[in-house]
Parts: C-alpha cells; sequence; structure tokens
C-alpha cells in the first residue's frame, strides 16, 4: 500500500470514526432521556428523602428549597435544562451535598477502572487457556468438565456469589477482607500494594465468573475455527504445537479475541453496580445506587451518561483496531479508497 493509499485508507477511518460519534449522539440523549424518565416515576419526594437522611427542616425551608432546585418546574423544562448545561460542559452539582459532579465521578472512576481492568485480566487469564484446551480435544473429559463448572459458574446470580464468597473466604477461611478498599494497618508503599491486591481479589473473581463462561465458550470456538484453517493445519502438520503453534496463529487470533471485549464490556459495567455495592467499593457503580436512592438527577443523569458513551467508545475503539491487527481489513480499506493515479 502506498503513500496515497494510506493517507487515503486515513482519511476513509477518520470520516467513518466522525459518522459513529455523530451515530451515538441520538443513542445517548436516548439513554439519559430514559433514565430522566424514571428518576420522574418514582413515588418519593426527593426533597423529602435528602431531609429525612439529615436534620429536619420546617415548611418554609423545604419550600425554599424547592424553588431552588427547581422540583416545581415541569419535568421537561428541567430535562431541558440539563442538556443546555451539558453542552457547555456543565454536569451541574450533586442535590444532596452541592459538590460539582465531576469531583464525584473524578473520585470513583479510577476504583471502578481498577476493578474493571482486574476483572478484565481474569477473564482472559483463564477464559482463553481453558478455550484452548477444550479446542484440543473437543468433547474429552477435560472439555466436558470445564463447560459443566462455567455453566455453573454463569448461571449463579453476582448478589448469590458475592456473598458466597465473603461467607468462604472472609468469614470462614478469613484468608481475605470482607469490604472495602483497605485495611486500617497497612504500612508502606509494599503493604498498602499487597493490601490493596488483598482487597480486590473477591470483588475481581465475583465479577469475573460470568464473563469466564463466555470467554472460554468463545475461545474455544475460535480455535477450533482456527485449528482448521489451512495455514494452521500445515502449520501443525509441520509438527509445530503447543505454544509455538500459539505464537504462529497469534496474529490471526487477536482479532476475534478484541472483539471479545466489546462483547463483555457492558456485562462488567452492570455487574459493578451489584458488586461495589456488595463489597463497599468506592466507584461508579455505588455512587449510581446512592444517587438513584436519593434522587439525585444531576448525579445519575451524568453516570448514565459517561457509561453509555464508555460502551460505545469502547466499540468504536474495537473498530479501529481491525484493521491494525488484520492485514487483510487493511487491505480492504485501502482498495476501497479512490485511486490517484
Amino acid at each position: 500500500m502506498g503513500a496515497g493509499s494510506r493517507a487515503s485508507c486515513a482519511a476513509l477511518m477518520a470520516g467513518y470514526l466522525l459518522r459513529r460519534v455523530l451515530a451515538a449522539i441520538p443513542t445517548l440523549l436516548g439513554i439519559s432521556l430514559l433514565a430522566f424518565a424514571v428518576l420522574n416515576v418514582l413515588p418519593a419526594d426527593p426533597v423529602l428523602t435528602w431531609t429525612e437522611a439529615g436534620a429536619p427542616m420546617s415548611a418554609e425551608a423545604m419550600e425554599r428549597l424547592r424553588a431552588e432546585l427547581g422540583t416545581e418546574r415541569s419535568a421537561a423544562a428541567r430535562y431541558a435544562d440539563w442538556l443546555l448545561h451539558v453542552a457547555q460542559l456543565d454536569f451541574g452539582r450533586s442535590l444532596r451535598d452541592s459538590r460539582p459532579v465531576l469531583d464525584l465521578v473524578g473520585e470513583a472512576l479510577p476504583w471502578t477502572l481498577l476493578l474493571n481492568l482486574c476483572a478484565v485480566a481474569a477473564i482472559y487469564g483463564l477464559g482463553l487457556p481453558i478455550g484452548w484446551a477444550g479446542s484440543r480435544r473437543p468433547g474429552g473429559s477435560l472439555d466436558r468438565l470445564a463447560r459443566g463448572l462455567l455453566i455453573v459458574v454463569y448461571v449463579v446470580p453476582p448478589f448469590a456469589a458475592a456473598l458466597l464468597l465473603q461467607r468462604v473466604f472472609a468469614v470462614r477461611l478469613r484468608i481475605l477482607p470482607l469490604q472495602g478498599v483497605a485495611a486500617d494497618d497497612a504500612t508502606g508503599p509494599a503493604g498498602q500494594a499487597i493490601d490493596l491486591a488483598l482487597h480486590l481479589a473477591l470483588p475481581t473473581l465475583c465479577l469475573a465468573l460470568s464473563g469466564w463462561a463466555f470467554a472460554a465458550h468463545f475461545a474455544s470456538a475460535t480455535f477450533r475455527t482456527l485449528f482448521a484453517a489451512g495455514p494452521l493445519a500445515a502449520a501443525r502438520a509441520r509438527g509445530l504445537s503447543g505454544f509455538r503453534l500459539a505464537w504462529h496463529f497469534a496474529p490471526n487470533a487477536a482479532a476475534p479475541f478484541v472483539s471479545l471485549l466489546g462483547a463483555i464490556i457492558p456485562g462488567l459495567l452492570a455487574g459493578s453496580v451489584v458488586v461495589e455495592e456488595i463489597f463497599s467499593w468506592p466507584g461508579m457503580g455505588r455512587l449510581l445506587l446512592r444517587a438513584v436512592e436519593g434522587r439525585d438527577y444531576p448525579v445519575v443523569l451524568t453516570l448514565m451518561l459517561l457509561s453509555a458513551g464508555a460502551v460505545l467508545a469502547g466499540q468504536m475503539l474495537i473498530d479501529l483496531l481491525y484493521p491494525a491487527l488484520d492485514p487483510r481489513l487493511r487491505e480492504v480499506v485501502g482498495a476501497q479508497a479512490p485511486s490517484h493515479e
């Protein structure tokens, strides 16, 4: 592919990315509108919810608070006002403690990213070897045992798995912490890192449970297809096996496993809400639950918008990575570029 073709390919990818971004805007608006509608059909009065959690307020003070927050205005007017501020990158302040919403998100986001990255590493680290082993001898005893265990793991609800893990490893065996992110007696960088790893173990395990079954099944089917392909069959006929064979077809296997990441990200984000609450993990999922309970509209809408945006951005990034991982896709994109000759 010449310089002109590469430039045309880059222009096509840029145009594709722009179209995807524009197409994502209605989706984000629809998600924010749905979240706003759900909050407004809840029967509780938000002002009463806040005052019950804090100091008692007089009727006059409550009316002044309603006027200040605009709760007497129509839902459509409040939603339009929120959209206008978001367009100016102003996500407002929490209605419960008057802190900027972005400050709350900034405190919770690193914890959610850490937990989800560890869960992704655990899913790939265990799911792919199980899929590899099953694809080598389909229907064998190891394959049947792994499938049976993974099916059991997949059907267990996250909250039930979390409570079971806490009871076994934290209450009975006492080898892992029950909740939280840090112990009071952890000192020094090394001690704090070990303590954080121990606190990460149970929530990571719980979050990765359902992903293991999906990843192992996907990996087994992908490896089986690759083993049957002509070049790999020839490589096996030449005596390649084990890690040498895996290294031989790694470039061809990369693209399917990137698409697998796009499939598991939404499930991880959804599962984080339950896992973070049960394990008292101070991430975005726990922040979302607290905001929904308190009818904190700006926080809920911002978190829903950011979560949907993260999923859509992940999908776009995966689509852009395909040509980099698979030379055949680069050739297709290059062939679509207009000729300059």
